[in-house]
């Protein structure tokens, strides 16, 4: 038991500090890019095939009748998930774990779960996926400090997975979310944060930039591999350097 757990602890620093080479930003930075993506592309096999649909979006959210009122402010919000309040995605597990950030950030990360380590103050940000995705971020000149971090569920399920059937309630609730913080930009994590929020596949999503619609305003979205993908596959990590690049260049577009 010693061993593999042993194992698996080098295997998840390997692959955090083979970011930084796999990324070019382990070295002086100079004028020179570095050709890292050269390699060729490694296509997920748990993931289906692209659609020729490559309309972005926002497909039309079924109306929904929420069982309480839902929350008109952030502060509000993370009080009602803490108190176990009956939100979308707040009944899954027994731990409910608040959006963290600054709720006038300019950029919201949204993936599909939170990770249990932040419902303990002490451990919070202390998980692999949790230091890859800040170091990821560095990479392209983003703060993980600076952005607001939030899920779908703020609970865990049993099986670690949130059931396709509930994604659009889950969606439409962020929306919710994204008009109380108004970001300018949005960067979902994985195929669960993807599908609830652009209605598409992830690896057609990540083809380009999309929109996320709320009210009549567009809100820039990039879509990528969530940290824990890239933990498991590190051959993936070219990819998501790519859609990184393309997210720091969305000004210029």
């Amino acid at each position: 038991m010693g061993d593999r757990a042993e194992t698996a602890a080098l295997a998840a620093v390997e692959s955090l500090t083979g970011w930084w080479t796999l990324a070019g930003v382990d070295s002086a930075v100079g004028d020179e890019t570095v050709n890292w993506l050269a390699a060729d592309e490694v296509t997920d096999p748990a993931k289906p095939a692209a659609t020729a649909n490559n309309s972005a979006a926002n497909a039309p959210v079924a109306p929904h009748v929420p069982s309480i009122a839902w929350p008109n402010d952030i502060a509000t919000l993370r009080q009602m998930v803490r108190d176990g309040a009956p939100l979308p995605g707040n009944d899954l597990g027994p731990v409910h774990i608040p959006p963290i950030g600054a709720e006038n950030s300019a950029i919201v990360i949204i993936s599909d779960l939170p990770d249990l380590t932040d419902a303990d103050e002490a451990t919070a940000g202390t998980s692999a996926v949790h230091i890859l995705l800040e170091r990821m971020l560095a990479a392209i000149g983003i703060h993980i400090s600076d952005c607001y971090r939030t899920w779908l569920a703020t609970t865990v399920p049993a099986t670690g997975e949130l059931p396709d059937h509930i994604l659009p309630e889950l969606g439409h609730y962020m929306r919710h979310q994204l008009g109380l913080i108004k970001p300018t930009s949005v960067i979902l994590l994985g195929s669960s944060a993807c599908k609830a929020l652009l209605d598409a596949d992830l690896m057609n999503a990540r083809a380009e930039l999309r929109n996320v619609n709320h009210d009549g305003r567009n809100i820039v979205a990039l879509t990528t591999f969530h940290p824990r993908t890239l933990i498991a596959r590190p051959a993936m990590k070219a990819q998501a350097w790519r859609d990184l690049q393309m997210f720091a260049k969305r000004d210029a577009l």
